[in-house]
């Protein structure tokens, strides 16, 4: 399964809401929640799109309909669940004490750049172009809408918290030529900072990497099925997998 994170012109933005009335006998075996889809761009890999949605409870990233391979955001429980199909395992990820420091100081600025006066507005709020750098070094953009998909962006927090917290667990073992400033603030000690003025319709880094939000559905009815996780898998934690205490069938 892709890692989720984990671009379009905004012209291009297909923008839809859709508030869907069910009957009291669906409401047992559906949610309500968001649904966005997204863009995705890597250097030398073709665009792709992701899925993701968002109840009150759960937050799951997916290639779309049909997806077998999904990440599951348990938000009360605040564990991540990676399931993959193919080996048929389900490896939890579970919040760290944040102990690491910087190997070297992190100097964080933004910048917000003038530069949208013609893009259209979304959800009637006109969205604001910002430049993220670390040590004066360019090192991720963001265009955002603020007050769009509130509970979406809290959501987001709570999920990198966790993954920072990992990323943060295996910094001693980065080597010291690997220890970029951007990656090292975006990824471990301010992984919420592009988060700060709104939600990302887009967003992209110096690599090459980045995605555009294309679409979006909110209220609208879940299958609670989507939010379970699959029954009969292997299941493990990532740090027992990092100790390789992990044994997988042949």
């Amino acid at each position: 399964m892709r890692r989720y994170r984990f671009v379009c012109l905004l012209v291009g933005l297909c923008v839809f809401s859709s508030a869907i009335a069910a009957a009291a006998s669906h409401l047992t075996t559906h949610l309500k929640g968001t649904v966005l889809i997204f863009d995705e761009y890597e250097k030398d890999v073709k665009p792709y799109q992701t899925r993701v949605m968002v109840t009150a409870d759960y937050m799951r990233f997916d290639d779309g309909k049909g997806a077998l391979d999904f990440m599951l955001f348990d938000r009360r429980a605040n564990i991540i669940f990676n399931v993959n199909s193919g080996d048929q395992t389900i490896m939890s990820v579970a919040p760290q004490p944040m102990k690491a420091v910087p190997p070297f100081k992190l100097k964080n600025e933004t910048h917000k750049l003038d530069d949208m006066k013609g893009a259209p507005t979304i959800a009637g709020i006109k969205p604001q172009h910002y430049v993220f750098t670390t040590n004066q070094k360019h090192c991720y953009d963001v265009v955002a809408v603020k007050g769009l998909f509130n509970d979406v962006l809290t959501a987001t927090r709570a999920f990198n918290a966790v993954i920072a917290s990992q990323n943060a667990a295996t910094l001693e073992s980065l080597p010291a030529d690997q220890q970029n400033p951007c990656d090292l603030s975006h990824n471990i000690f301010s992984y919420n900072r592009y988060l700060r003025f709104g939600f990302p319709i887009r967003e992209w880094d110096t690599h090459g990497k980045g995605r555009a939000l294309v679409n979006f559905k909110k209220n609208v009815l879940l299958d609670k099925k989507l939010f379970v996780l699959p029954a009969g898998y292997k299941r493990f934690s990532i740090r027992d997998f990092r100790a390789g205490k992990v044994q997988f069938d042949n």
